[in-house]
């Protein structure tokens, strides 16, 4: 079974919600100390 892709669907003139999880390490001050996962 393929996987669908954002390319593979008509969302002209639609609302779209994208929920993203970017799970990465924040220092103390809820910065980011690393981006290699975004």
């Amino acid at each position: 079974m393929a996987r669908l892709t954002i390319d593979d669907l008509n969302v002209k003139g639609k609302r779209v919600l994208v929920r993203v999880d970017f799970n990465v390490p924040l220092d103390d001050n809820q910065k980011i100390t690393s981006d290699f996962r975004i």
